[in-house]
């Protein structure tokens, strides 16, 4: 078997998509399977590389497109802003200035997202190996939804490929993606298309299905659910207690976004806290992707670098080290509804303790999380008071353990195994 994968994202960045597909097509290749990959070069990865047996190709998304990773803010720089606002130099200036022309120009019009150029570099390099190679199967990964577009025409083209069209971000029924005063309706046919011209289409989850099938009801046969990925390992995540401490580590692996998963309130009780509770030497530590929440930080100069600690993305060893390493594991939950929250998943598999900052009444964090008896949800209806600081705190010096059983079957479900293997019987029986 020949597979084709397109995703805008892929290794080595680490990011969800990224990481669950790179995992699933090793899991692939060692079983025989020849994978090809297609993603974007993103000014920055070589246009050809072979890893692990995978062959994978990057394709431009020319000038405009490469200029937002060129320019693109960088948290760490950002973090020392806050605390040194005299080191603002000519070149931080003008990249500023270049992404807040791209937000309120390009970014208003672009179709059917920040990714679209990609589309015109990729089909023809996707026809290229799919005559050159023989490929029978080809799979997209949305987001970016560009991919499923460009699957859209590989299919018209080679109506004989089988295409498995994977939905990891909704696309049509999420107020984010562009500008919905223009596309709303353009969005919905698009998606509708896509989706019955898809041999077969996976989701995160049963309530994604059934949305999906409420809205396009013609593709109730051909529509799965496939969860988020973990890839288990043997790392030891256990912290030696040290009673006599009187600090306690939380920590965020991920992204923020301003308008999707915004830490405003997260720190406006960790503040909270820090006043209350004087006694103690409270440390949140943050890995991941947060430049466009720089702002809200800004509003805590008293804490950052003291209490607050802001870091980029960091590689699997280092994460494994700063989970261990941590007392509490801080999750905050997206705005919108119908997204799986990965993060959670490796934050369970840890067996740590879990605050679950939810921001709708309706987080998907909640589902996932119920079963998993070390934690404390911060409701999105939740008053910010005295009985909430006592609950945190109550919960930081609690006892409750989880059972090692109990743990395997609460990520069963999300194993890199499990999902491999979903993925490969819908391509192997080639449903249609």
């Amino acid at each position: 078997m020949k597979v084709l994968i397109i995703s805008y994202d892929f290794y080595p960045e680490n990011k969800p998509n990224a990481y669950r597909w790179f995992n699933v097509a090793k899991i692939w290749k060692e079983q025989g399977v020849e994978v090809f990959v297609i993603s974007a070069n993103k000014n920055q990865f070589l246009p050809y590389e072979e890893i692990d047996g995978i062959k994978i190709y990057r394709s431009t998304e020319y000038f405009v497109g490469n200029i937002k990773y060129k320019y693109r803010e960088n948290v760490q720089e950002e973090s020392q802003i806050s605390k040194h606002n005299s080191s603002i130099d000519i070149k931080k200036f003008l990249k500023k200035g270049i992404k807040k022309i791209y937000d309120f120009t390009w970014s208003k019009f672009y179709w059917p997202d920040y990714s679209f150029l990609w589309y015109f570099s990729t089909i023809p390099l996707a026809s290229k190996i799919i005559e050159e190679h023989k490929i029978d199967k080809l799979i997209t990964v949305s987001w970016t939804f560009t991919s499923h577009m460009i699957g859209n025409k590989i299919k018209k083209k080679y109506p004989s490929l089988f295409w498995l069209a994977d939905t990891i971000d909704v696309f049509s029924f999420n107020g984010k993606i562009n500008n919905l005063f223009f596309y709303e309706k353009q969005n919905r046919n698009i998606e509708k298309e896509i989706f019955l011209n898809a041999d077969y289409n996976t989701v995160l989850t049963e309530k994604i299905r059934q949305k999906y099938v409420e809205l396009f009801p013609d593709i109730k046969g051909k529509i799965a659910v496939n969860h988020n990925v973990y890839l288990p390992n043997s790392f030891d995540f256990g912290k030696e207690p040290d009673l006599d401490s009187k600090t306690v580590r939380f920590l965020f692996l991920g992204t923020l976004i301003e308008d999707a998963r915004s830490p405003k309130r997260m720190l406006a009780i960790f503040d909270m806290l820090i006043k209350k509770y004087t006694e103690y030497n409270f440390i949140l530590d943050f890995y991941g992707e947060f430049s466009d929440t720089m702002g809200s930080f800004k509003e805590y100069p008293h804490l950052l670098g003291k209490s607050i600690f802001l870091n980029g993305f960091i590689n699997r060893e280092e994460v494994n080290l700063a989970i261990k390493n941590s007392d509490i594991l801080v999750n905050v939950g997206n705005k919108n509804e119908f997204q799986e929250p990965s993060k959670l998943i490796e934050y369970m598999y840890s067996g740590k303790k879990i605050i679950n900052f939810c921001s709708i009444e309706a987080d998907t964090s909640l589902e996932l999380i119920e079963k998993y008896p070390l934690k404390l949800n911060v409701l999105s209806e939740d008053k910010c008071d005295e009985n909430l600081l006592i609950n945190i705190f109550n919960f930081l010096n609690s006892s409750i353990t989880i059972d090692k059983e109990l743990l395997k079957t609460i990520v069963k479900d999300y194993l890199i195994d499990e999902v491999a293997d979903r993925y490969f019987n819908i391509i192997k029986k080639d449903i249609r």
